[in-house]
């Protein structure tokens, strides 16, 4: 452990992401180049190395970015009407979602640990599943973008459970996978209170700050059985990149 984390995994798993892809189509790269410049592009990969660090680990993270870029980086933004894949075309966009997906699993499998791959593969083909009936209107009026939130947190649920598992912590998943969704959660309401004015952008402001401290306290707790202060500076990092993002949201956890 070293007061590094999480920036020195950072190239590490960008790196691990390139290696992985052969595909030099304009469409894949842009997607790749919009996911990585923002600062919690791979948060999947940092959640699942916030226990303990691993190749299995890693792979299991890039693998988790990846299909998040697939349905968030690209469909998203193709709706959007106005963004880059937008301007590249409907096909292009589906074609590159594909490999993508298809590039995850690639890695996924390098894991080598068959309950774990059990376990994300069927986080994925749910999370795909919800985030076609999001395409239908909500019965509950909950708008697209709050529903593909959810599956949001359910990919970094997924990432920080397999973490623990491949850190020999099988006991600790159910607390990593909450520090995971709390984490996306804070990451989430966030950007809603980006797109958000007067009194409903400053209640998204406060459960994100509520998202937050709850994964502060998560973090906490897995920190003193591990030993170790990864989880912290995980839940740092994140608060303080949001912090970035929005200058009136706090710097550190109340």
């Amino acid at each position: 452990m070293t007061a590094a984390f999480p920036h020195s995994l950072l190239p590490r798993l960008r790196a691990s992401v390139q290696d992985s892809l052969t595909c030099q189509a304009d469409t894949v790269q842009l997607a790749l180049e919009m996911h990585f410049a923002q600062r919690l592009g791979a948060l999947r990969g940092l959640l699942a190395c916030c226990l303990a660090e691993s190749d299995a680990a890693r792979n299991v993270g890039v693998a988790l970015d990846l299909i998040h870029v697939s349905l968030q980086r690209l469909h998203l933004r193709l709706e959007d009407g106005d963004g880059i894949p937008a301007l590249l075309g409907t096909g292009a966009c589906v074609l590159a979602g594909d490999y993508l997906t298809s590039a995850a699993f690639k890695v996924l499998i390098r894991c080598n640990d068959l309950a774990v791959l059990d376990q994300v593969a069927r986080t994925i083909t749910r999370t795909c599943e919800a985030d076609n009936r999001t395409l239908a209107d909500d019965p509950r009026g909950r708008s697209r973008a709050r529903r593909r939130a959810a599956l949001d947190m359910a990919l970094a649920g997924a990432a920080a459970e397999a973490g623990a598992r491949l850190a020999g912590r099988p006991e600790w998943a159910p607390l990593a996978r909450r520090l995971g969704r709390q984490l996306q959660a804070g990451q989430a309401l966030n950007s809603l209170r980006e797109h958000s004015n007067g009194a409903e952008a400053q209640a998204y402001g406060q459960r994100s700050q509520r998202a937050l401290t709850g994964a502060g306290r998560c973090a906490a707790l897995l920190d003193q059985r591990s030993g170790t202060e990864r989880a912290t500076q995980l839940v740092a990092f994140v608060t303080h990149a949001l912090a970035q993002a929005r200058p009136e949201l706090p710097a550190t956890l109340a």
